[in-house]
């Protein structure tokens, strides 16, 4: 540990702390990278994992999750307008200061938060969650104090993009059939005026008096 805690140029007390609370044995030490990642996705699939729901052995009452390392937390996306959207709102516990912040400025101040706040939610309220946010480490760049211990990279699972709803695909198709409808008039409008559908262009004939 002591190599690698060298290297690690962040706060290094933050990253080990809760360690010694945490039973090592048997763990396995899985590497998230948040790069490019959708922050709903990517929070579900550690939150799994943090509870041991992968695993064949899952039982509710027992803590058998494995050891989350969440890399590039800077680089986390987010869809549709959540950047400016999205708040997180606390009081500080005197009257009228109920505080929040935008997630575009949470992610300036510090991307590590957004992502355990995401996590944490996800988690059941139980004396379980405890001992589960210690084994969640997160860190907004690439560097990490533990790569002395076996890690084993996490590869996210293909996004199941679900078909268009019969409802949605019923006015789809209205909407192609009247276009069509559309064009064919137009057409035909065009030809009875001795015009070319092709060339778009209208004959004329010239009226003497």
């Amino acid at each position: 540990m002591a190599a690698s805690s060298q290297a690690f140029s962040g706060n290094l007390k933050k990253a080990l702390a809760g360690l010694r609370r945490i039973n090592l044995d048997g763990l396995r030490w899985r590497v998230f990278d948040a790069k490019g990642q959708v922050l709903g996705r990517l929070s579900s699939q550690i939150a799994t994992v943090l509870q041991g729901k992968d695993k064949p052995t899952y039982a509710p009452n027992r803590d058998d999750g494995d050891m989350c390392i969440v890399l590039n937390a800077k680089d986390i996306s987010v869809t549709g307008r959540k950047m400016t959207h999205k708040f997180y709102r606390w009081h500080t516990g005197y009257v009228g200061n109920l505080k929040e912040r935008s997630l575009k400025d949470q992610m300036e101040k510090d991307p590590t938060e957004v992502i355990h706040k995401a996590v944490l939610r996800m988690l059941p309220r139980n004396k379980l969650r405890d001992d589960r946010e210690r084994k969640l480490r997160i860190f907004s760049g690439s560097e990490h104090p533990f790569n002395d211990r076996p890690l084993e990279p996490f590869v996210m699972p293909p996004r199941n993009v679900r078909e268009m709803r019969p409802r949605a695909r019923r006015a789809l198709v209205r909407a192609q059939k009247k276009l069509e409808q559309g064009n064919t008039m137009v057409n035909t409008q065009r030809k009875k005026e001795g015009a070319d559908p092709s060339s778009g262009e209208v004959k004329t004939t010239e009226v003497t008096a």
